[in-house]
């Protein structure tokens, strides 16, 4: 944007303006008006403070000398309660309180009284610039970010999808640590940054030896330490990005998915209530899938086997409430019906490879149905054949 004149008539942010004087309260708003802002009066600092509970407002225009909430009052608490709202103090000599006060409490600007229209337009003027600046630069951020995230999920689903034993296995996880998520009580959680962080939780393995990720017998000493490696290249695939709080929290997460309750694990070996508690939850939920899936070197286990294990280790790998939580709702899978749609599934009659549908009909048709792509199309009409329970496609 350059730094032309703006036409105030083309910003859409209404205006608050705040004064116990009428008079000079009309006249601002009126001014206000004549450059084509929107504005709404109150009177003091507490009927503003209900205005603004109920409407957003882009600036607010205030006097600082009033009655029952004085300016400061008001400037203090929308920098506590409304930090995006700007703030322009229209005042005459207080006594109480010097300019530097206010530029310190957080005023945007300061105009004195008294002032003619071409003065309060010119404020204005660089306030709304500065505001669409800085929107322009969040926004551009935002796409910057989504572009970013959108590469590494492709390459993350893209390296599930280069075996038949790995295919699915980050979405499965993801839907497994959701599920574990809604029954969890000890934190609150946020519910899309799991997600994000269940599909990325592999993508290191992007830098592990295919000979070594396909191996058919067991790993030597030497191949696991690889293979260990895989949460550090995770986290440092995202660092471009890391000066983005939300891709920071998820390096984080996904860096510490194969720590140990205990504090056994890889790679900084922390314990307990250290490793962050959604990295806790993709333990369980990666390490139940990693049990439950084959392998060309041995079978999957069976859902109340691998729920034996959870419990076995609970304490010691896994974070012993998590443990609990989750085996608490799968046991309730275990032996109970499978999914009612099963007849009329035809997912498996296009699935020629055992090895995958047996991943699948354990995860999904016995044990995690409700999460089920297929199952959410209620139209079986609308179901196309080659759509996998987690969401991908059958791959030929």
């Amino acid at each position: 944007m350059d730094h032309k004149e703006l036409d105030l008539a083309t910003i859409k942010e209404h205006v608050l303006v705040v004064d116990d004087d009428i008079g000079v309260l009309n006249i601002i708003t009126r001014q206000l008006s004549g450059f084509g802002l929107q504005a709404d009066q109150a009177e003091n600092g507490r009927e503003a403070v209900a205005l603004l509970q109920k409407k957003h407002y882009g600036l607010v225009v205030t006097d600082i000398v009033m009655p029952e909430m004085d300016g400061m009052e008001l400037l203090l608490h929308i920098r506590s309660y409304y930090p995006q709202v700007d703030v322009l103090v229209v005042s005459g000599y207080s006594a109480i309180y010097k300019f530097t006060d206010l530029v310190s409490a957080g005023a945007t600007d300061f105009i004195a009284k008294p002032f003619d229209g071409n003065e309060l337009k010119a404020k204005l003027q660089r306030i709304f610039r500065e505001r669409l600046l800085l929107a322009e630069l969040i926004h551009s951020k935002e796409k910057e970010k989504t572009f970013f995230l959108n590469i590494v999920e492709s390459l993350a689903i893209s390296l599930d999808g280069k075996d038949e034993y790995t295919l699915g296995h980050s979405k499965r996880v993801t839907n497994l640590a959701l599920q574990l998520a809604e029954y969890a009580t000890e934190e609150e959680v946020d519910f899309e940054l799991l997600r994000l962080c269940g599909v990325l939780h592999d993508i290191g393995k992007i830098g592990v030896p295919d000979n070594i990720l396909g191996k058919v017998d067991k790993l030597s000493d030497e191949e696991f330490v690889i293979v260990k490696k895989h949460p550090e290249l995770s986290s440092q695939i995202l660092k471009p990005m890391e000066s983005d709080l939300r891709i920071a929290a998820i390096a984080k997460i996904i860096h510490h998915h194969h720590e140990r309750y205990d504090g056994k694990g890889y790679p900084d070996g922390l314990k307990g209530k250290e490793i962050p508690y959604l990295s806790r939850i993709l333990t369980v939920a990666d390490s139940y899938d990693a049990m439950t899936s084959d392998r060309p070197y041995r079978t999957g286990m069976g859902i109340n086997k691998a729920i034996e294990e959870i419990r076995k280790n609970s304490g010691s790998q896994f974070d012993p409430l998590l443990a609990e939580e989750f085996i608490s709702f799968m046991e309730k899978y275990a032996d109970s019906d499978p999914c009612p749609s099963l007849d009329t599934c035809s997912v498996f009659s296009g699935i020629t490879r055992h090895l995958i549908s047996k991943a699948y009909e354990m995860q999904y048709c016995r044990a995690n149905f409700e999460a089920c792509a297929r199952y959410k199309i209620k139209n079986k009409k609308e179901r196309p054949d080659d759509l996998l329970p987690d969401g991908s496609i059958l791959l030929e």
